[in-house]
């Protein structure tokens, strides 16, 4: 009896640190995003109010704050975008996993169309190829 009741609990501890991990990855996630919108609203405001190349701005990139040349601003800026971007995916990804592992443990099924993936733009050619009307 007091296997049985110790090995619900273990189980009920590690559910709850799943659903803690989800729940922090869901932070990071909106964070994230809001840094993303941020970002690409610097990179319009820079190319529709900056238009000569040779003017310098004050630009925060990350944490640091730096005075560029718009071109550099730019680049800068979209590095920063592109990076940000790679780490919503990786978050997503993770979350994806620690849902699965989280059904697991409450003995659900797994979701049905969660781990699906979009097409990339070879298999999208390939379908286009082969069906005229596509």
């Amino acid at each position: 009896m007091a296997s049985n009741s110790r090995k619900m609990t273990e189980i009920l501890q590690e559910t709850e640190r799943v659903a803690d991990q989800v729940l922090m990855r869901k932070q990071e996630l909106i964070a994230l995003d809001k840094r993303r919108q941020e970002t690409r609203e610097a990179i319009r405001t820079i190319r529709k109010s900056f238009p000569q190349e040779d003017s310098k701005l004050w630009i925060t990139v990350g944490s640091m704050l730096m005075k560029q040349k718009q071109p550099k601003a730019l680049e800068l800026l979209q590095k920063d975008a592109d990076q940000i971007e790679e780490e919503i995916k990786r978050i997503r990804t993770e979350q994806k996993l620690l849902i699965s592992r989280q059904r697991d443990l409450e003995h659900e099924s797994p979701l049905r169309g969660f781990d699906l993936k979009p097409m990339s733009a070879a298999e999208i050619n390939a379908i286009r190829s082969n069906l005229p009307q596509f």
